[in-house]
């Protein structure tokens, strides 16, 4: 029986990191839309300290893993592990095809049907990834570390709160309003997502 849910939380977790290539492959890579995470904060970073920006990611993961680890446990740390090597993996199978092309000659429309397919898509992915007991490797590793410590914080709300931060420093940084606005409302449909995936554990 032990064996059987093992095998089912990595059937799960796998199905998290194939959601997430797709939402980046066919969607934010080719819209430009960028709903927060660790990718987002180590820009930010490397703007501000002008290291390159795949350094930053792993000064902040990597600490972050082994803190999360620790205070959430072996199984949890290995399973994050996991998903984080197996997004990229995910990411160089799925071809990039940007899903909304033809929809290029009326930028809103694109902007919104992206922000909606692409938020469903990384709440789901994250939603079951915190279901098995694991994250995906990006803010929700930051967001459970939260409240581990504060306990009455509502992860989604810390969540929102992180990846909100990310998105309006980075449209500050980059001076594009409409993406960011466009980032903030996949983020709000990636939150809402959450919510109905994770519901039976109180997101």
């Amino acid at each position: 029986m032990k064996y059987k849910r093992i095998i089912l939380d990595y059937f799960w977790i796998t199905i998290s990191s194939i959601l997430t290539a797709l939402a980046v492959n066919m969607i934010f890579k080719s819209t430009g839309l960028a709903p927060g995470g660790i990718t987002g904060l180590s820009i930010i970073f490397s703007t501000i300290t002008n290291i390159p920006i795949s350094y930053m990611t792993l000064a902040i993961s990597v600490p972050l893993l082994i803190m999360a680890t620790v205070l959430l446990g072996k199984s949890f740390g290995i399973k994050t592990l996991y998903i984080t090597i197996a997004t990229p993996i995910c990411m160089s199978l799925i071809p990039s095809i940007n899903i909304t092309e033809g929809l290029a000659h009326i930028p809103l429309l694109q902007l919104s049907i992206s922000a909606i397919v692409g938020g469903l898509l990384v709440g789901s992915a994250i939603g079951i990834a915190l279901n098995h007991d694991c994250a995906t490797g990006g803010t929700d590793v930051i967001a459970l570390l939260i409240q581990y410590f504060f306990k009455k914080l509502k992860l989604s709300n810390i969540l929102l709160f992180l990846d909100g931060f990310v998105v309006i420093a980075s449209g500050v940084i980059t001076k594009n309003i409409l993406i960011s606005a466009f980032s903030f409302f996949a983020l709000l449909v990636i939150i809402q997502t959450i919510k109905i995936v994770t519901q039976h554990k109180k997101a």
